[in-house]
């Protein structure tokens, strides 16, 4: 009886009908939306192996200091958006974009959800990097999410390292940016947009937190391996050089050195270096990592579940048909009674 009475206002009140059919469509656009995002198969975790040992570092010629959140950064050639509305606070840095992605998940999203945006977002952008991580994904999402090469992991409100520890230490070979007031990101590449979206990807850059004049900051000098050791060089004496492995243990500490050697153990997977100067000036140098092959790719460790998806939009589109059945018996039942 409370349903005839409820569809009797609505259908004789025009303020009424246009509320219920701008509500109906709000939640049908939202529905529509979450189940347009395929289920994910995720690689068993699985530390870097193998009987190589990818260098990411080049000769040194020339570093370009990039602040990717500057207000001029499109004027050194890299265009830059941050994308994201959730409420959960996922966000990503894109990095090289020919066009903004407008539509995201405002309210609940797993790692099925995220690990989509950053495959939407790759069509049309040559780097996706989660921004501040620590403020919106879980530990064990960055255990598993795949196909992003770049993590902001310093920036003036956020320390995300052990984040960035805990994507190498599964095996996502993931370079390292720092933004904002006294973070920088050292790219060695020439002052040109390619370049240092290239430097970025291979991870032939480093992330700077410094005091002060940043033209005064020691760079880094060299990177070298020589069968399977490896020789860190910066311009200046450092206070202390750490080499940092597994589940962001320190492997070996150095003190006052300008070069550094550190034998690439058997059990080691990965080593990245921080070097650390008295004043407080630090560089972050994206790690060496072990590999299954000569060449070197990355492994692809997120796909599409087919299968499982396209079972799961055949049980919705159920659900939703049983609901808008039901909903049209009761608007009849409740038009019957007027």
């Amino acid at each position: 009886m409370a349903e005839k009475k409820f569809w009797n206002k609505v259908k004789s009140n025009p303020f009424y009908l246009a509320l219920t059919g701008i509500v109906g469509a709000v939640l049908l656009f939202f529905l529509v939306l979450y189940l347009a995002v395929p289920s994910y198969i995720f690689a068993d975790i699985e530390p870097f192996h193998g009987d190589f040992i990818y260098n990411p570092y080049s000769e040194i010629n020339r570093v370009n200091y990039m602040d990717f959140r500057s207000d001029n950064i499109e004027d050194q050639g890299v265009k830059v958006y941050e994308y994201g509305y959730a409420l959960g606070g996922a966000r990503y840095l894109c990095l090289g974009y020919d066009k903004k992605r407008k539509i995201d998940y405002l309210f609940l999203q797993s790692v099925h959800y995220k690990q989509f945006n950053i495959d939407q977002l790759k069509k049309t952008t040559r780097l996706v990097a989660l921004a501040h991580p620590s403020k919106g994904f879980k530990q064990g999402e960055v255990t598993r999410l795949d196909h992003y090469r770049v993590m902001e992991a310093l920036s003036p409100n956020d320390n995300s390292l052990y984040y960035w520890d805990i994507a190498l230490s599964n095996g996502h070979r993931v370079n390292i940016i720092a933004t904002g007031n006294q973070y920088t990101t050292a790219c060695i590449a020439d002052n040109d947009g390619d370049a240092i979206l290239k430097a970025l990807e291979a991870g032939n850059s480093y992330a700077v937190k410094y005091k002060g004049n940043l033209a005064e900051v020691p760079e880094l000098q060299y990177v070298k391996l020589e069968n399977d050791t490896i020789r860190v060089a910066v311009t200046a004496k450092a206070e202390e050089m750490r080499f940092i492995g597994q589940n962001a243990i320190v492997k070996q500490t150095l003190a006052n050195v300008s070069e550094g050697v550190y034998p690439f153990g058997k059990d080691d997977t990965y080593i990245r270096a921080e070097i650390e100067f008295d004043n407080g000036n630090t560089l972050y140098l994206n790690p060496l990592v072990r590999h299954q092959y000569q060449y070197f790719f990355d492994l692809d460790k997120a796909k599409v579940m087919k299968g499982r998806t396209y079972l799961m939009w055949a049980v919705y589109i159920i659900v939703v048909l049983a609901y808008l059945r039901w909903f049209f018996i009761v608007r009849r039942h409740g038009n019957s009674g007027k």
